[in-house]
Formats: structure tokens, sequence, C-alpha cells
């Protein structure tokens, strides 16, 4: 299960304003902010079976490390998303290039993708590139990732960009892990975000966002 907190930043100034904010000063090391070079593609069949039942597939380059990642079952309140979710490294990049259910056999995700896609093949839909600065929040009674991602999404409807800062749960009380989160977004005045990266990148405008992925 993945569980997380999505805002819109509306400049690249705020990164470097929250990530010096003094309340965070008892919380993180900022020696550790790791920079992360993404390059996720999402696949589907040519029907979209994975996408109408709420399902994404992502192969994703994360500096190095290749991860394939599904993801289904979510859930989205003011911002906070919820969802099943299954990550497998990869070390074939073949297989990053031409993706299939099967890696899987030996995960809940594999019924799941079975169901909605059996054997059809899987094709490229949307493919976005950002860079991650990723920061561990440690309050002593929850640990969480805050992350800001900064790039671009390539659509089906053309490019849109990508500027949002993200608190994942890693563990640890989740009431103390929600507190971290809504105290930085109340402290900027962020916006939650509900829609996920691969909803606006087959979105043609924020009205047609729903609640998968």
């Amino acid at each position: 299960m993945e569980t997380e907190y999505k805002y819109r930043l509306e400049d690249r100034a705020q990164i470097r304003q929250i990530l010096n904010d003094p309340m965070l000063d008892p919380f993180v090391n900022r020696d550790n902010l790791e920079d992360i070079r993404m390059h996720a593609v999402y696949f589907d069949t040519q029907d979209q079976d994975l996408r109408k039942a709420g399902i994404a597939y992502r192969i994703r380059h994360e500096n190095d490390r290749i991860t394939a990642t599904i993801k289904w079952d979510n859930r989205v309140d003011d911002g906070l998303h919820s969802r099943e979710e299954f990550n497998l490294v990869i070390n074939d990049e073949r297989f990053a290039e031409d993706p299939d259910i099967k890696a899987f056999e030996s995960s809940d995700a594999y019924d799941v993708l079975l169901r909605a896609a059996g054997d059809k093949k899987l094709v490229k839909l949307v493919e976005m590139e950002f860079v991650r600065q990723l920061i561990k929040v440690d309050t002593g009674r929850s640990m969480s990732a805050l992350s800001f991602d900064d790039g671009v999404i390539h659509g089906e409807n053309g490019d849109s960009v990508i500027l949002e800062m993200e608190v994942e749960w890693y563990h640890g009380d989740e009431d103390d892990f929600r507190e971290v989160a809504t105290s930085i977004a109340e402290k900027f005045d962020l916006k939650p975000e509900n829609a996920s990266k691969l909803q606006r990148g087959f979105a043609q405008d924020v009205s047609e966002i729903g609640e998968s992925y």
C-alpha cells in the first residue's frame, strides 16, 4: 500500500523555501538530500484495458535503477492518495522497452493485470521526465519522504508541466505523518493535487480527471 499527499507548487522558488524552512530543522538532515533523475513510461494495451480498470503499469528509470510498478485500487481525498502498489527491480533493459505481465506472476498484481488485460500486448502510452529532490523526514513518531518533482509529461494531448510536492508515508504513526504534510501545506498555502501524473497525461483539461490510477 502506498499512502502519500500531493500538492501543486506555483513556482520553483517554493522548493528551496520549503526545504530551508526552520520548521524542518529537527526532523531532516539536509546533507542527505537526494537528486534523482526520473524517466517514466506508462504502458497499456492498445484498447487501454488497464486504464479502464484503474490500473497503472509503469517502467521507471531512477538514475541507474530500473523499476517496474503496478498501481491499482486508488482512493483520493483532498490530496491524500492511497493505493495498492507492487514494485519489481528490473535488470534487463530489453524488458523495460517491451514489458509484459508475466514478470509479476509471483505477486498479487498478476491476477489484477490478468483480469484486466489477459495476454494482450502492452504499448507505450504516456512518458514523463523529471528531477526529484527527496529528503527523509523523521519526527521520532513517523518516517516519511518529502519530495519535489520538476519536469514534463509527454501526454496524449501534448506536453504539460510537472511541479509538485509529495509527502509519502514510510512507517510509524499515520496521524503524525498527516500532520507533517498538512503543516507544510498550510504554511505555504499549497493546493491539494487530486490527479496523478498519469491522469494529467491523458486529460485535455482538469475537468476530465476522475479518481482512478
